[in-house]
């Protein structure tokens, strides 16, 4: 279940029949989501973008602003931390291993448009 609100200021542009479309990537689902997990689990945090093209997928960290990932690459020295993908879906989900509970707060996909597009997942941990 998704709630609240999104920062996405791209173009739309109206076709003659009247639909709606996205000139660039965009994130469905938008809003903020909440995942629960327990203490030394896996979480898994989603962010669904469409048509994605040649931008880039981050992940950060809100509390101290931590870039934690680029597309699949890891930019912290935490090895519990993971990008990966499903192109099947257009899912890039953040796993975060062994869950502790200093891993609760809130976390944000960014799309690398310009101006930036996001959604951010807040990860509620709860004891064993």
């Amino acid at each position: 279940y998704v709630t609240g609100d999104i920062s996405t200021s791209l173009a739309l542009s109206k076709l003659n029949s009247g639909a709606t479309f996205f000139a660039g990537p965009y994130l469905d689902g938008n809003g903020v989501s909440n995942v629960t997990t327990q203490i030394g689990t896996h979480a898994y945090l989603p962010c669904k973008v469409k048509q994605l093209g040649n931008k880039s997928v981050s992940w950060v960290r809100v509390r101290d602003d931590h870039i934690l990932t680029v597309d699949r690459m890891t930019f912290i020295a935490d090895e519990r931390f993971q990008s990966f993908y499903v192109e099947s879906s257009g899912v890039w989900t953040l796993q975060i291993k062994y869950v502790q509970a200093r891993d609760a707060g809130i976390y944000e996909c960014q799309v690398s448009t310009e101006p930036k597009i996001s959604a951010r997942v807040h990860l509620h941990v709860v004891g064993e």
